[in-house]
């Protein structure tokens, strides 16, 4: 029988992780297979962990930060970022990790180093609390701007941050942007265009689709740009770290997504 893995989230509309991971265990020459599994309620996910069994799964919207109360363990880092996008099971114990603010680090890192630098970080969830996270490990100045000005505040200073009101988004100065908001999976536009500037480094955490709106105002503009999918990659591979103590195969989970 092969080992079980998947994704649990709602409405799973559109995940590249099944591609990803399958692609991995083929490469790995390990007998396993990775799903989808749409679940809006959090306990039914949790007895879907456990009764399949599902060895290891990617936690996604809208359950990143719920589950956080129902796990047996939890490491320093969602702890700290107050959301799990990653769950190990061991033997009907689960246990969660957060791989999406090292996804998020070792993708800009491609880029930019940011120490020093002045960051804006455009939203308050999940995301943006990765994003943060990483941002003062690795000792940048980190602006926080939100729809809702009070989210932004009380993240910001969480992290050590500042809190930008949204209105004042296209008036800031500074060398790092970076989109955690779901805005640009139509389209939109996160920040007016006039704030992109040469030089500046613009990251969207949007991957679907792969250029958008946001990356290519920002390459027109003489930008550089970092790609969501790129720090998709990265925090799958540390999946697969967790989940089974393996070397991830990066340059064949890459070739399965890199074409979407």
């Amino acid at each position: 029988m092969p080992k079980k893995f998947g994704i649990i989230g709602y409405p799973l509309t559109y995940t590249l992780s099944p591609l990803m991971h399958n692609r991995a265990f083929r490469a790995l020459k390990i007998d396993a297979i990775y799903e989808a599994y749409p679940v809006e309620d959090i306990q039914e996910a949790l007895r879907l962990i456990r009764s399949l069994p599902l060895e290891g799964v990617s936690v996604t919207m809208p359950h990143k930060e719920s589950i956080l109360n129902w796990l047996d363990g939890v490491d320093q880092e969602a702890k700290a970022i107050g959301a799990v996008n990653t769950v190990l099971n061991d033997k009907g114990r689960l246990y969660g990790f957060n791989t999406d603010w090292l996804g998020f680090l070792m993708a800009l890192r491609e880029s930019t180093q940011v120490e020093g630098k002045r960051v804006l970080v455009l939203g308050a969830g999940g995301a943006a609390r990765a994003a943060c996270y990483a941002l003062r490990l690795e000792k940048a100045q980190v602006f926080v701007s939100s729809r809702t000005y009070e989210r932004a505040r009380t993240l910001a200073e969480e992290f050590q941050a500042s809190a930008l009101p949204w209105e004042d988004r296209n008036r800031w100065e500074g060398e790092v942007i970076v989109n955690a908001t779901p805005l640009g999976s139509k389209g939109e536009m996160p920040v007016d265009p006039h704030v992109l500037r040469e030089g500046m480094v613009v990251m969207d955490m949007v991957y679907q689709p792969r250029k958008t709106r946001l990356l290519e105002e920002a390459e027109r503009r003489g930008a550089k740009t970092v790609e969501g999918l790129r720090m998709l990659l990265f925090q799958g591979a540390k999946q697969l770290e967790i989940w089974l103590g393996v070397t991830p195969p990066v340059e064949a989970m890459w070739e399965a997504i890199a074409g979407t």
